[in-house]
């Protein structure tokens, strides 16, 4: 089988992140519950931006919902 030639780059980041998040949930004394509410808060931010440029790709301070 051959792979995705973006699947093993991608492997690398994820396995970086997850480390990456490890250490920063551990140096803050972060229960799961703190560290889900945190991620979640970011991943949204990215989701709102992104829905932003795909709504509004030529006014990119535009809010994702005005028409």
């Amino acid at each position: 089988m051959r792979l995705h030639p973006r699947t093993n780059p991608v492997d690398k980041a994820r396995n970086e992140l997850e480390l990456w998040v490890i250490n920063w949930a551990e140096r803050h004394d972060l229960t799961f519950a703190e560290i889900r509410t945190s991620l979640t808060r970011v991943l949204g931010t990215f989701a709102l931006h992104a829905l932003r440029q795909e709504r509004h790709p030529e006014e990119p301070d535009r809010k994702a919902d005005e028409e």
